[in-house]
């Protein structure tokens, strides 16, 4: 979690931002069934945007974490100031209590020019023969758009029950939508309504 001072200068997204980065870092280096799935516990929704909040939790096996701790991203912020030492402590998953996944949503990515020219190219390949392809304008409303260098990464957040199944994400932290991964986390709309009622 970013320090105060961090918060307080608007640097919270460039350590979002590095943590993400060192999380697909070490994911791509890792075995699959051992990825570091991405917690954003704070997200909310902003005036016109979706905010990530200032908090991240990652969860994952010791090892990995301790891995992810020696990345030079993470190392770089802990010897700048930027965040808090992390602490890694085991979390237990209670299936059937409330949890929320952080899924990954492509939709929009298949109706820019660049997923129009993938399309182009893959129809070409396996010799198919398209029609003019043209945008649609498909509705991302709602959802939190994070940047992990130059690539846009869409989350929805989904509050449900926890299982006892396999964790799965992609080597970005994040699941998909057909195998979302319930997160043994709180999310602060949760606490804010169990709090009202």
């Amino acid at each position: 979690m970013p320090v105060r001072a961090v918060i307080e200068l608007g640097a919270a997204p460039d350590v979002l931002a590095q943590a993400l980065a060192a999380v697909h870092h070490v994911n791509r280096r890792g075995n699959p069934e051992d990825f570091i799935a991405v917690a954003l516990p704070t997200h909310h929704p902003g005036r016109q945007r979706d905010l990530p909040g200032n908090e991240i939790e990652l969860i994952g096996s010791g090892a990995c974490l301790r891995t992810l701790l020696g990345t030079e991203g993470i190392a770089a912020l802990l010897r700048r100031g930027m965040i808090r030492p992390p602490e890694i402590f085991e979390v237990e998953r209670e299936p059937g209590e409330t949890g929320v996944a952080y899924v990954r949503d492509q939709r929009g990515g298949k109706w820019t020019a660049a997923g129009i020219e993938r399309m182009r190219r893959r129809a070409e390949r396996r010799g198919i023969k398209l029609r003019q392809i043209t945008r649609k304008p498909v509705s991302l409303t709602g959802g939190l758009t994070l940047f992990l260098g130059s690539t846009p990464l869409r989350i929805r957040e989904i509050v449900a029950p926890q299982s006892d199944a396999p964790l799965k994400v992609s080597t970005y932290g994040f699941s998909s939508g057909e195998t979302p991964a319930i997160l043994p986390v709180l999310p602060a709309l949760v606490e804010v309504q169990d709090d009202a009622a």
